[in-house]
């Protein structure tokens, strides 16, 4: 359970935040097709997402608001992933991303795919998944 005092700490829908990272982790998203979108929810907070839109040379940061779990589909994001808010302070500073695959593989942060396996391939999100230790090979894709 989060505590409310630590909420109001740290602004976990910082937007400069999240684009910086997004700008130095860019090399991570490349690959992927301009389109792509990837989201990140956090526990706690069930109707924001943080939205990462990847274009042909960059990659735009947006908070979407008033969400439901009805209207979390793909024409939201590709995939999603959920990560604890007490995480996104180290996660934003993270631009090769080790400390976002070790929590991965504590399980720490969990990955959803909103839209099918091939569609995935086809928009490039192999490369991108095989870096944080998913296959979209039909035998191994954990999490999804």
């Amino acid at each position: 359970m989060v505590n409310i005092c630590d909420i109001m700490d740290f602004d976990y829908f910082d937007i400069e935040a999240w684009q910086n990272w997004a700008n130095n982790s860019k090399d991570m998203f490349r690959g992927i097709a301009e389109g792509g979108k990837i989201g990140f929810l956090l526990d706690e907070f069930d109707d924001l997402m943080i939205l990462l839109n990847i274009g042909v040379d960059n990659v735009e940061v947006s908070v979407l608001n008033d969400l439901t779990d009805v209207e979390l589909d793909a024409s939201y994001a590709d995939i999603v992933f959920t990560i604890n808010p007490s995480d996104v302070e180290d996660i934003l500073e993270d631009y090769d991303f080790e400390i976002f695959n070790e929590l991965l593989d504590k399980q720490y942060i969990h990955l959803y795919n909103l839209i099918d396996f091939e569609a995935l391939d086809y928009n490039g999100y192999e490369h991108f998944l095989s870096r944080l230790g998913f296959y979209i090979d039909g035998c191994y894709y954990c999490g999804l």
